[in-house]
């Protein structure tokens, strides 16, 4: 049996401009960008209700390695709950200062 090699269609679309400044998207790579870390139920004061999906896309969007580690928070009735609390790498926090420098020339 032969198996089949996935050639990729291009190369990663990886290194996209700094996103538009007041959305969601905006507010959570800020905020970790300047040192913090967030779990989900704290990103819903910031407007982000699929904190995974976000932090997903800015992996892939900015070629990131975000830290991950499992906490138990409170929710908004008081009960605990298992989340994910989500923080940027040094490496990842001079490269979005970069691409943020290079945005605002433009």
């Amino acid at each position: 049996m032969t198996q089949m090699k996935k050639i990729p269609l291009g190369p990663a679309q990886t290194q996209r401009g700094y996103p538009g400044i007041g959305t969601k998207y905006y507010r959570i790579l800020e905020h970790m960008r300047k040192g913090g870390s967030i779990n989900k139920f704290e990103a819903q004061h910031l407007g982000e209700n699929c904190l995974g999906t976000t932090v997903g896309a800015m992996c892939g969007d900015f070629d990131l390695e975000v830290t991950r580690v499992f906490e138990k928070a409170k929710n908004i009735i008081g009960v605990y709950s298992r989340v994910i609390r989500y923080k940027l790498t040094k490496q990842d926090i001079i490269k979005l200062n970069a691409v943020k420098l290079r945005g605002s020339d433009e």
